[in-house]
C-alpha cells in the first residue's frame, strides 16, 4: 500500500479480543493502534467518514454476532485511558465526485467555521449503534466506533485504544431465514469479529442429498434452456444438486405485485426448502428482469439503478411503505445475500452456448497467479492520486502472485497496450477511469483520450478470461437497451469470465481517490485472498458486506452498494480448478439435476 495523502489519519492495527458472553450480556472489546505513515498517521482498518466541511474523522464498524433467537435491548460502550496529543490539524471533507464529467460534481467547500471554531470534541459521541442485519437467520449487530475525538480549535485530539462494546440481550424469534446448516455457519465466520458466537447457533443435517437439496439453480426461457441444460448437467457433479427452471413456470405458479417479486419468492422458497445457495439468472434484463432500487444526490434522483442484489437478499421486502419505490432508505432494505446471484446476460441461444462454453472451460482450467492493475486519470492534474485505488488492491495480493501496473502517470496506454494486458491472461483486472454504458477510458490526459468500447472488445486475443471490476460510470448498466460494455466483456469469446461493474455512477472522495466505488473493488481482493471467498457470488456478497453499515448510514456508499453486479456465474469457484468428473457420476456430490419447464 503506497498510502493515502488524506490528513493526518487515514484509514488500525485492530485487536478484537474474544467475546465475553456471560447470562444475557456479551461483551467484545477491541485495541486500537496507530503508525506513521508519509508524515501522518494511520489507523489501519477504519475508514474515514467525510461530511463537507467538517473534520475527516475515522471509524470503526464492529459487527457482533448476536446468540440465536436473541434481540438487542441494550448497547453500551467503555473507553480505555485515552491519549492526548495538541498541535494536529486535521482536513475537512469535500462533497463526493463522480467519476463522469457531469454536473454532479460541486465545487470544494470550505471548512465549517462553526465547527472549527469550537472546542467541543468532535464528533462527540464515541459510539453509534446502526443496525441489526440478518445473513441467513444469523443476527448481526453493526455499531461505529470513534477511537479518535478531535477539538478544532486547540486542535488537540484524543484518542482510545482500546474500547468495549457490552450488549444486553432479550429472548427474540428464531429469524425465517435460518437453516441451521454447517456451510450457512461457515459464510457468516469471517462477516463478524466474534466468531466464537456461532456455537450458539444450533445445526441441523441436510436435507436427502438424492431427493430434496437443489444448491444451484438456473432461471431462463424457454429459448435458452437448451443452453442452460449443459451448464446445469456441469453443475451437478460439484454442487449437492442442480435445477433448471422455466420463469414462465414461476410466473403461473408464484403470486406478487410484478414478475420481480414472483422470482423473489420462488428464490426464497427454493432457498428454504432445497437449501439453494447459488442462483444464476439465464437472460438479459428483457429475459430475467431486474429490480431497480431508489438512490438519490441531493436533488437528483435516480429510480433505475439496476440491482440484482433484490433477488439474493431474502429478509424484507425492499418495499416497507408498500409505494413501489424499491430500495429507499425508509424501505429496511437488506444488503446480505441469503442466496447468492449472478446472471448471464445473454439474449439469444448462441450468447447462452458461448457463455456456458466459457464457464465450463474456465472451472477446467489452471488458474494464473497473475493480477491486472490499471490507472487512468480522473482529473487533469491525477488530483487526488487515482493509482491509490491500484495501490489498496494490491496489499492484499499473496507475495507470490505477479503484481502488473498499467498507469497512465508511467505513460500514454494505447489500445495496443491494452490488448497486450489481457493477453497477459491475469485472474484478476482492475479498472480506474471515467466511462459510459459502452466505453471507458483507458488513458485520460497524456498525449490524449483514449476510450475503449463495445467494439473494441472483439479485437482481443487472451486465452484466460479474467474477473474483471471497474469504478467506471455505467459500463455496468446491463438495463439499458444497449448492451454495455461489461455485456460485451462476457459475451465475447475472449473478454472476461465475470464484470462487477457499476450500474449507474461511481463515486469518489476529492480527498482519497479510493474512497466510495474504490472501497468495493478492495474488499473484492480481501474477499478473496484473505477471507478465501472463491465463489464469485459469495466474493461478491463478501466484498459488499464490509460496507454494510456505511451503506445504511450514507448515500454514496448505498448508491454504490446497489449499483455493483455480477455478470456471471455465481458458483464459479476462481481459485480452483476443478476436475472433469463428466464420466464420473456420483464422485462428490452425487450426480443429480432436475427442470421444471
Amino acid at each position: 500500500m503506497k498510502g493515502k495523502p488524506i490528513l493526518v489519519l487515514a484509514a488500525l492495527l485492530l485487536g478484537v479480543i474474544p467475546a465475553g458472553f456471560s447470562g444475557n450480556t456479551i461483551t467484545v472489546d477491541y485495541t486500537f493502534d496507530t503508525q506513521p505513515l508519509n508524515n501522518q498517521w494511520v489507523i489501519p482498518g477504519t475508514f474515514i467518514q467525510e461530511i463537507p466541511g467538517e473534520p475527516l474523522i475515522p471509524l470503526y464498524t464492529a459487527k457482533i454476532l448476536l446468540p440465536q433467537d436473541a434481540s438487542v435491548k441494550n448497547v453500551t460502550v467503555k473507553c480505555g485511558t485515552p491519549q492526548i496529543d495538541e498541535g494536529i490539524d486535521i482536513l475537512w471533507g469535500q462533497p463526493p465526485c463522480t467519476f463522469s464529467n457531469t454536473n454532479l460534481n460541486k465545487q470544494k467547500v470550505e471548512k465549517n467555521e462553526k465547527v472549527y471554531n469550537s472546542n467541543e470534541w468532535y464528533p462527540g459521541p464515541v459510539y453509534d449503534v446502526v443496525s441489526v442485519e440478518s445473513f441467513r437467520g444469523y443476527q448481526i449487530l453493526t455499531v461505529f466506533l470513534y477511537p479518535l475525538q478531535y477539538k478544532p480549535k486547540s486542535s488537540t485530539i484524543k484518542f482510545y485504544r482500546s474500547m468495549s462494546i457490552s450488549i444486553q440481550c432479550n429472548d427474540g424469534d428464531q429469524p425465517t431465514l435460518y437453516r441451521g446448516l454447517n456451510t450457512d455457519r461457515e459464510a457468516v465466520l469471517n462477516m463478524v469479529d466474534n466468531k466464537d458466537m456461532v456455537t450458539t447457533y444450533a445445526l441441523r443435517e441436510p436435507f436427502n442429498s438424492l431427493t430434496n437439496t437443489y444448491e444451484y439453480i438456473i432461471i431462463t426461457n424457454s429459448d435458452l434452456t437448451s443452453a442452460f441444460n449443459e451448464l446445469i448437467e456441469h453443475k451437478a457433479h460439484y454442487v449437492n444438486g442442480a435445477a433448471l427452471i422455466n420463469i414462465s413456470w414461476i410466473l403461473a405458479n408464484y403470486t406478487g405485485y410484478d414478475n420481480q417479486e414472483k422470482i423473489r419468492n420462488f428464490i426464497t422458497d427454493a432457498y428454504t426448502n432445497w437449501d439453494t445457495s447459488y442462483c444464476l439468472l439465464g437472460g438479459d434484463a428483457s429475459i430475467i428482469p431486474s429490480r431497480e432500487l431508489f438512490v438519490m444526490h441531493g436533488d437528483v434522483i435516480d429510480y433505475y439503478v439496476a440491482a440484482d442484489m433484490y433477488y439474493g437478499c431474502l429478509d424484507g421486502t425492499f418495499d416497507a411503505d408498500n409505494n413501489h419505490i424499491y430500495g429507499e432508505s425508509t424501505d429496511q432494505p437488506d444488503f446480505l445475500e441469503e442466496v447468492f446471484i449472478g446472471r448471464a446476460p445473454v439474449d439469444t441461444e448462441s450468447e447462452a452456448e458461448l457463455f456456458v462454453d466459457k464457464v465450463i472451460a474456465y472451472e477446467y482450467a489452471g488458474k494464473p497467479e497473475v493480477c491486472q492493475f490499471h490507472q487512468a486519470r480522473g482529473t487533469v492534474d491525477n488530483v487526488p492520486d487515482f493509482r491509490q485505488i491500484a495501490w489498496d488492491c494490491e496489499q492484499w495480493v499473496p507475495n507470490s502472485y505477479e503484481r502488473r501496473e498499467l498507469f497512465e502517470e508511467d505513460g500514454h496506454i494505447s489500445k495496443d497496450d491494452w490488448r497486450s494486458a489481457w493477453a497477459g491472461n491475469p485472474l484478476l483486472f482492475q479498472h480506474m477511469g471515467h466511462g459510459d454504458t459502452t466505453l471507458y477510458n483507458i488513458n485520460y490526459v497524456i498525449d490524449g483520450q483514449v476510450d475503449w468500447t463495445n467494439s473494441d472488445v472483439s479485437t482481443l486475443s487472451n486465452t484466460f478470461w479474467p474477473i474483471h471490476m471497474s469504478v467506471a460510470c455505467f459500463s455496468g448498466n446491463f438495463d439499458d437497451l444497449d448492451d454495455c460494455l461489461a455485456e460485451t466483456y462476457i459475451t465475447d469469446d475472449c473478454g472476461a469470465i465475470a464484470c462487477m461493474l457499476n450500474d449507474s455512477f461511481g463515486w469518489y472522495s476529492e480527498e482519497d481517490a479510493s474512497k466510495y466505488s474504490g472501497d468495493f473493488l478492495e474488499t473484492m481482493f480481501k474477499g478473496l485472498f484473505i477471507d478465501g471467498k472463491q465463489h464469485l457470488g459469495e466474493l461478491l456478497n463478501q466484498a459488499k458486506s464490509y460496507w454494510v453499515a456505511a451503506a445504511q448510514k450514507d448515500v454514496y456508499y448505498r448508491w454504490c452498494y446497489y449499483e455493483i453486479n455480477l455478470l456471471g456465474d455465481p458458483e464459479t469457484p476462481c481459485l480452483t480448478r476443478r476436475q472433469n468428473l463428466q464420466n464420473s457420476y456420483g464422485v462428490l456430490h452425487g450426480y443429480k439435476s432436475l427442470s421444471l419447464l
